[in-house]
């Protein structure tokens, strides 16, 4: 990301000089505000694309008609915003700049958004001790023997027939820059109490994915494993989904609570 100050005029900004830092104020009565302005390709995009082989089985699940997936390093687009910091209190405009993003960062900034929708969901269950919470690296996805969704949904039934719901997960694909594609998931569960520091063999995956899959218990704040593990690189895989998340759902015609916890349903 970079900002610039430039010479405004209804629809377009010239003169643009870009800096790495953008304006910081401790003013608690200054608000942002953004506008478009304009939207570049960057003509370095097609440099950026790196080939990553694809294991047979993948290509199966898939339906790919490709033996690789197409990994983009570089953004596509390039996003120029109108930045404008004013007074809340008497709407004097007090600075004015160009903020630029890309379409990677973007691509970035949801996958935070959801990470953040499922800590702010079971951050009070499992403050309460209602849910236990589970990290998870699922590694050489590009090896692996099934699709993310499927293992999901087998590990979802290796569950139940231990009558323990899973309430929910969030999981994000991410793609190092020496081109290891990975994922990383948070998932929620009935609580489970395990004795000492070995967890069961029905939560470890490593069959289930074909390939490496470690787990963990969540014993330090949710947002750790957010800034630790998640979101750290912005490379992605060409129209390949980059997160998933599934929420219990809400069901109004469900009476039963259990600490203002519903376990009805999921999406």
């Amino acid at each position: 990301m970079k900002v610039a100050t430039c010479k405004v005029s209804a629809n377009t900004c010239t003169e643009i000089e870009y800096k790495d830092n953008p304006l910081q104020t401790d003013n608690q009565t200054v608000s942002k505000g953004f506008w478009f302005l304009n939207r570049l390709q960057n003509p370095e995009y097609d440099t950026g694309l790196k080939p990553v082989p694809l294991r047979s089985c993948l290509l199966h699940h898939n339906g790919a008609v490709s033996s690789h997936w197409i990994v983009k390093t570089k953004p596509k687009w390039y996003t120029d915003l109108l930045q404008t910091d004013f007074d809340r209190n008497t709407g004097e405009i007090l600075a004015q700049s160009v903020y630029r993003t890309d379409c990677l960062t973007q691509g970035n900034n949801r996958k935070i958004k959801a990470v953040n929708r499922f800590c702010e969901h079971f951050k009070d269950p499992y403050k309460y001790k209602q849910v236990s919470l589970f990290f998870y690296t699922f590694t050489i996805a590009n090896q692996a023997k099934v699709t993310i969704r499927d293992c999901f949904k087998a590990f979802q039934k290796r569950l139940k027939r231990r009558n323990i719901n899973l309430h929910g997960y969030v999981w994000i694909l991410e793609v190092s820059d020496d081109l290891h594609v990975h994922y990383h998931a948070l998932v929620a569960t009935d609580r489970i109490n395990c004795r000492g520091s070995k967890l069961p063999d029905y939560l470890k995956l490593n069959d289930v994915w074909g390939a490496n899959c470690q787990v963990q218990f969540i014993r330090k704040s949710v947002r750790y494993y957010l800034a630790t593990y998640f979101t750290k690189n912005k490379n992605r895989i060409v129209g390949k989904r980059q997160f998933g998340l599934k929420l219990p759902k809400l069901d109004r015609l469900d009476t039963k609570k259990t600490s203002n916890f519903i376990l009805s349903g999921e999406r």
